[in-house]
């Protein structure tokens, strides 16, 4: 018998690593397929202009993308670091349900993992997401080793860990909540209350986010202003029901709908599946209540759903209801968004040599002229791919308030001369013809400039303008 569990060991620790080596391999493929994104290719930039923070941010994932690209335009090196993050996550849900469960239950919330809209596609892609997941699962994993065998290693891990998770996203300040959640949910835990390792871990990862705090005291704290300015940004309840909208897409109804009967089964078992329970219902509720008052994109809460996936294995598992079927309804769910996205709409297969005419921006772009663009990921694919400056119009072009307006300030943007020329990418309308007639001489459409995207608004209804003549002194789009 024993001879039998330890083959089916073998067997399934065989499949997850061939599993994860086949999907490495298929999202590099699809990586190849996608284009630059528009919120990938801003946090690109960010690796071109390393610091201590940022505005949207801590630094984490400028770094990330230094240490693939080197601030070179490459969206192979992007898509790889992405791809071995996800890589990396994966390993850590199995480690992390193997630990708790077993073999059978890690090799199936591992195939959840892979096989989930959200992370198949979106994951694709190098964002802030990614590195924050990482840590915040390596730092659950190190938790309950530390609290089951309390060596020195598990605690000095879990400050490292914790303290990259700072500098990653600020969402990873919810670890410790959901491990006071945790406690109450295990009051067996308590005794740790009493205990120097967690008030010394908690110290320790603090140390990791001076940086980010040195950097928001030189900058008037922008980053925590520009953060809690969300909170006033919509009427109350206006988003609530585009984010169970975007959940549903990006997670599946099959995910969603086991999620109340999991975490049920999870309050009756031990607490191995408790701490798994409070690291997903934590931040999925956190973020459902902001979403009330905020527009809550669909990535936010990506990590909670990371826990949440050995429940539901598990609870399958205990009801005596198929896993494979289960799983089978969920890949052909996946399979409808993959079709959806390849050949519908935005038709990625379609549209692979308009994305590859993207490269040839740089030869054909006006040289020695400034380009200016209406929105920060408008300007960030911009530079990527014509491999040149690009600012953002935050002078007498300036509409509303644009995403990383306060950051591209400070990054320095230049004055015009008199009777100069800009190439300038955005909508053309009365406002923009106004204000272009004001300011310049002539307006010529550059027609055969075009940026192709995923990003169907702004291939559909951004134009390159070449403004000809500027008639002041000084001051910039």
């Amino acid at each position: 018998m024993e001879d039998q569990l330890n083959e089916r060991t073998y067997e399934l620790m065989n499949k997850i690593f061939r599993l994860l080596g086949v999907f490495f391999v298929i999202r590099l493929i699809l990586g190849w397929l996608f284009p630059l994104t528009a919120d990938e290719s801003y946090y690109w930039l960010w690796s071109k202009h390393l610091s201590l923070s940022y505005i949207d941010h801590p630094p984490m994932i400028a770094y990330i993308n230094y240490l693939f690209t080197l601030g070179h335009e490459n969206l192979f090196m992007i898509r790889l670091g992405a791809n071995i993050i996800v890589l990396l996550t994966g390993l850590t849900l199995y480690w992390l349900t193997k630990k708790i469960f077993d073999e059978e239950i890690a090799f199936w919330s591992t195939v959840l993992f892979l096989i989930i809209p959200h992370y198949l596609i979106i994951w694709l892609t190098q964002f802030v997401e990614l590195p924050l997941a990482l840590f915040w699962l390596l730092s659950i994993f190190l938790l309950y080793q530390a609290i089951n065998n309390n060596k020195k290693i598990y605690w000095l891990g879990l400050t490292i860990t914790l303290g990259l998770g700072y500098l990653s996203k600020y969402t990873m300040m919810l670890f410790w909540p959901a491990l006071l959640l945790y406690v109450l949910m295990a009051p067996e835990e308590k005794i740790w209350f009493r205990r120097k390792e967690p008030y010394l871990t908690f110290i320790g990862s603090l140390l990791f986010f001076i940086p980010v705090l040195w950097w928001n005291s030189q900058h008037q704290w922008a980053s925590f202003v520009y953060q809690s300015g969300k909170l006033t940004s919509d009427p109350l309840g206006l988003n609530i029901l585009s984010f169970i909208g975007d959940q549903l897409v990006h997670f599946s109804p099959f995910i969603l709908f086991l999620l109340f009967p999991a975490y049920r089964f999870a309050l009756k078992r031990d607490k191995g599946t408790k701490l798994l329970l409070a690291f997903s219902l934590l931040p999925l509720m956190a973020f459902f209540l902001l979403s009330f008052k905020v527009k809550v994109w669909a990535h936010w809460p990506a990590a909670g759903y990371l826990t949440a996936l050995p429940l539901i294995i598990a609870y399958l598992a205990e009801y005596r209801k198929s896993i494979e079927k289960y799983v089978t309804w969920l890949i052909l769910f996946t399979t409808i968004i993959m079709t959806i996205l390849f050949w519908i709409t935005p038709a990625i297969l379609a549209h692979q040599d308009d994305y590859q005419k993207n490269y040839n921006l740089a030869q054909i772009m006006p040289k020695e002229t400034k380009i200016f663009a209406r929105t920060n990921v408008s300007a960030s694919l911009l530079e990527f791919y014509s491999r040149r400056p690009t600012y953002l119009a935050t002078g007498f072009f300036k509409i509303n308030t644009p995403w990383g307006e306060k950051q591209y300030d400070l990054w320095g943007i230049p004055e015009l001369k008199k009777g100069e020329s800009v190439l300038y990418f955005g909508e053309d309308n009365d406002q923009f013809r106004n204000l272009a007639q004001k300011y310049f001489g002539q307006i010529e459409v550059q027609p055969a400039i075009k940026l192709y995207l995923i990003e169907d608004y702004i291939v559909n209804n951004y134009k390159m303008f070449l403004l000809k003549n500027y008639k002041r002194d000084n001051g910039h789009p």
